[in-house]
């Protein structure tokens, strides 16, 4: 493990990588601290990094469940500054799935921290995990899978 000291900003997501990994997925975002709210208070994710670049009046913010290097693909959140009205999704976009423990304490946790509720928690199949959607702010779909088998009482 590369210590963080150590490490080019430049050259965050790695400089000797032997094989392709996914490093991020971007979401044009129009109220940051929404988005913020959701992400990082609500499902736990670190604010890796944030740029403001004034030239361009627009930030990006890295948000992961671990750092740039060792852990899973960060999301990347695009907020341009003067733009009020909201985005549009298209029709090629599906959802992203983020792995939680207990989906349904998750599902109801961000409700609290700015998501609307989507398909409420449930199993495809007998034996499979639950798995429920929320959208966030912006409305991204967002699924979450329970990954962990025996949830405490």
């Amino acid at each position: 493990m590369v210590s963080a000291a150590s490490i080019d900003p430049m050259w965050a997501w790695g400089d000797a990588a032997d094989r392709p990994r996914l490093l991020h997925t971007m979401l044009r975002v129009r109220d940051v601290d929404a988005s913020l709210r959701f992400y990082r208070d609500g499902l736990g994710m670190a604010l890796l990094d944030r740029y403001d670049f004034d030239k361009g009046r627009f930030s990006i913010l890295f948000l992961s469940f671990a750092g740039y290097r060792d852990g899973p693909a960060a999301i990347e959140l695009t907020w341009n500054w003067d733009r009020s009205e909201d985005y549009s999704h298209g029709s090629g976009y599906g959802h992203i799935a983020i792995g939680v423990p207990d989906v349904a304490a998750m599902y109801d946790r961000l409700a609290d921290h700015g998501g609307t509720p989507g398909s409420a928690p449930k199993a495809m199949m007998e034996g499979a995990p639950l798995l429920a959607f929320v959208k966030d702010p912006d409305g991204y779909a967002i699924e979450l899978i329970q990954t962990r088998r025996a949830i405490a009482a």
